[in-house]
């Protein structure tokens, strides 16, 4: 599923926006929250401003940034409503655990995620949330700039930092 463009015409429903965004939604959703349940009511909520939006939607931009910036709008003010309640690692497990030959390599991919998943975590929301839409769902920097309503040279700074923090973080992972 390509999440970075899609056709902006007059046939385009919210349905099929769903469709093609949903699965990105979450998982911004839940990288930033850290809750799957919050995460899925993200999207729910997402997906009705969207249906209630979609009508005046101008075109300015991609519409995969204009859907974006809703859902991270709407992370944040999960967010703010919310508790912080503990990390869901059978979820973070089952979203991001890939085959592997071995019992050891099955433990140590594993370890792997969690740390990952604990990394991304602590590194702060602008920055989470700009690494999760430009390294997991693969949008351009100038989507991501749109979608988070910050300048392109925010969003390359923003990555340079995450990307350090979890290179620093993940030190023992990368040799």
């Amino acid at each position: 599923m390509d999440a970075t463009r899609a056709e902006t015409t007059p046939h385009l429903s919210v349905a099929k926006l769903f469709d093609q965004f949903a699965d990105g939604v979450y998982t911004l959703a839940f990288r930033m929250l850290r809750d799957r349940h919050v995460a899925e009511d993200v999207v729910q909520d997402t997906f009705i401003k969207v249906m209630r939006s979609l009508p005046t939607y101008r075109g300015d931009g991609p519409i995969a940034a204009w859907l974006y910036r809703i859902g991270y709008r709407e992370a944040i003010a999960a967010s703010r409503r919310r508790k912080e309640t503990p990390v869901d690692q059978e979820e973070m497990l089952r979203r991001g655990d890939r085959p592997v030959a071995g019992v050891e390599e099955t433990v140590l991919a594993g370890e792997l995620i969690r740390r990952l998943d604990a990394a991304i975590a602590q590194l702060s929301e602008p920055l989470r949330a700009t690494f999760t839409l430009r390294d997991v769902e693969g949008l351009s920097t100038a989507e991501v700039a749109q979608a988070l309503d910050v300048s392109e040279s925010a969003v390359k700074m923003r990555l340079a930092r995450a990307r350090e923090a979890l290179r620093v973080q993940l030190k023992e992972y990368l040799s």
